[in-house]
C-alpha cells in the first residue's frame, strides 16, 4: 500500500477494501507501523488512551515543542487543555457566527454565478479562512497567500513519514501559524473563542495551549474547506445537484457525506504497553495507524457500505475520531456545513466542469482544484 501513489490518490477505498479483507491488521514497512482497518479495532484503539496514547514521547519519539497540543497529548496535560478550550466553545454565539458566515457565502458565490470556478480557491477556501478569523474573533489575515502557503504545507507534513521532505515546512508552517494566534491570547478580543479563552488556568502549559488554539484554527480552516469539496464532489458524481429538486442536507445527510468521504483519513498512536489487537500481538514502542476511512466502509457496521445514502440513520462513522481526541468541533463543523453547502445546493444547480485534480496528500484527504458551475435555480 502506497498511500501517495496516483492510484490510491484518486481512489484510496479499493485498497482499504483489501486490507480489511485480507489482512485488517498489518506491516507497512514504510511507516514502521501496524495498519488498521477494521471499524472495531479503529474505535478501539481510539478508546483506549492508556494503551494507545497520542504522545509519542512516551515511547522515546522525539517530538517538537511546536506539534504539543490537545491533538497530541494525553491526561493530564490533554484534560488542562481540555478544560481551558471547551467553555469558550459552548459560550460562543452559534447562531451569529453561522448567519455570518453564510452571509460571507452568499457573496462569495455572487462574483462565481453563471461562470466557471474553482468551488475550492474561490469558495471554500476563502470561506473558510473568514469563518474562522469570525469564530476566533481575529482580524481578517492580511497575507492571505502566506497564510494558505502555510496551511497547505502543515497538511502535507502529516504525511511526512511516507515523505521526510515534508517535515520541515510543516515545522515552519506551524510557527508561522502560532504567531498569528499567540498575541490575541494576551490582548484578548472583544468577541469570539479568543475572548473566552482564560491562559492563566492552563499554569506552565500556555505554549501548549497556544499551539492548540492554532490545531483548532488549522482544523477549522483546512478540514471544513476539504469537507465542502469532498461533500460537493460525489453529490456531483451522482447527479444529484443538477435536477430540479436539490437533496436535502441536514445533519444525518453530512454526516453520511463524512462517512463515505471524509477529510481525515488516518491518525496514529503510539503503543505504551504490550497488548493484543485482533489476532496480532503489540509490543510497547511500536506504532498503530487507525484508518478512520477504511472503518467507515465496514460491512460488519455499514448496510452497504459502499453506498452513498444520505439518509443512513444510525451512521457511526469514525470520521470525527472518537474517545477524548475526538474532534473539540464536530458540532460547529456539521452545523455549518449543512447550512452553507445546503445553502449553495438549495439555490444553485452545479454541474462539474471537468474532473477535479486530487490534493497529493492521504492522511487528510482532499481537492486542489474543482472546477464546477453554478447557475440560480
Amino acid at each position: 500500500m502506497d498511500p501517495l501513489s496516483a492510484e490510491m490518490l484518486a481512489d484510496p477505498y479499493p485498497t482499504y477494501r483489501r486490507l480489511r479483507e485480507e489482512e485488517p491488521i498489518s506491516r507497512h514497512e514504510k511507516l514502521d507501523a501496524w495498519i488498521v482497518t477494521r471499524h472495531s479495532d479503529c474505535a478501539r484503539v481510539l478508546r483506549e488512551p492508556e494503551t494507545y496514547a497520542s504522545d509519542f514521547r512516551k515511547i522515546g519519539d522525539p517530538v517538537t515543542p511546536e506539534l504539543l497540543s490537545v491533538q497530541t497529548l494525553d491526561a493530564p496535560e490533554h484534560t488542562v487543555l481540555r478544560r481551558a478550550i471547551l467553555p469558550a466553545l459552548r459560550d460562543l454565539d452559534l447562531k451569529r457566527w453561522v448567519a455570518d458566515t453564510r452571509s460571507a457565502a452568499a457573496k462569495l458565490l455572487a462574483e462565481v454565478e453563471g461562470r466557471d470556478f474553482d468551488f475550492v480557491t474561490e469558495f471554500a477556501e476563502p470561506l473558510a479562512v473568514e469563518s474562522m478569523c469570525e469564530l476566533f474573533g481575529l482580524p481578517f489575515i492580511d497575507d492571505v497567500p502566506r497564510f494558505r502557503d502555510a496551511q497547505r504545507d502543515l497538511v502535507l507534513s502529516m504525511d511526512a513519514g511516507l515523505d521526510a521532505s515534508r517535515v520541515e515546512p510543516g515545522i515552519r508552517a506551524r510557527e508561522y501559524l502560532s504567531t498569528l494566534i499567540e498575541p490575541w491570547t494576551t490582548t484578548h478580543p472583544d468577541a469570539g473563542l479568543l475572548s473566552g479563552i482564560d491562559t492563566g488556568s492552563v499554569g506552565e502549559h500556555r505554549a501548549e495551549l497556544v499551539n492548540s488554539l492554532r490545531a483548532i484554527f488549522v482544523a477549522g480552516y483546512s478540514s471544513s474547506s476539504a469537507m465542502f469539496g469532498n461533500a460537493l464532489q460525489p453529490l456531483l458524481e451522482h447527479g444529484l445537484l443538477a435536477g430540479d429538486t436539490p437533496p436535502a442536507l441536514d445533519g444525518t445527510a453530512f454526516n453520511e457525506l463524512v462517512r463515505f468521504n471524509g477529510a481525515v483519513q488516518a491518525t496514529s498512536r503510539a503503543v505504551v504497553q504490550d497488548t493484543v489487537l485482533g489476532d496480532r500481538r503489540l509490543r510497547r514502542g511500536e506504532v498503530v495507524v487507525v484508518f478512520l476511512a477504511a472503518a467507515n466502509r465496514d460491512p460488519d457496521v455499514f448496510d452497504a457500505p459502499e453506498e452513498l445514502r444520505l439518509d443512513r440513520d444510525p451512521n457511526p462513522h469514525l470520521g470525527f475520531g472518537r474517545g477524548v481526541h475526538s474532534c473539540l468541533g464536530t458540532h460547529l463543523a456539521l452545523r455549518l456545513a449543512t447550512d452553507v453547502v445546503g445553502d449553495f445546493v438549495r439555490q444553485y444547480r452545479v454541474h462539474a466542469v471537468r474532473p477535479p485534480v486530487q490534493r497529493p496528500t492521504a492522511t487528510m484527504r482532499g481537492f486542489d482544484e474543482l472546477m464546477v458551475r453554478a447557475q440560480r435555480r
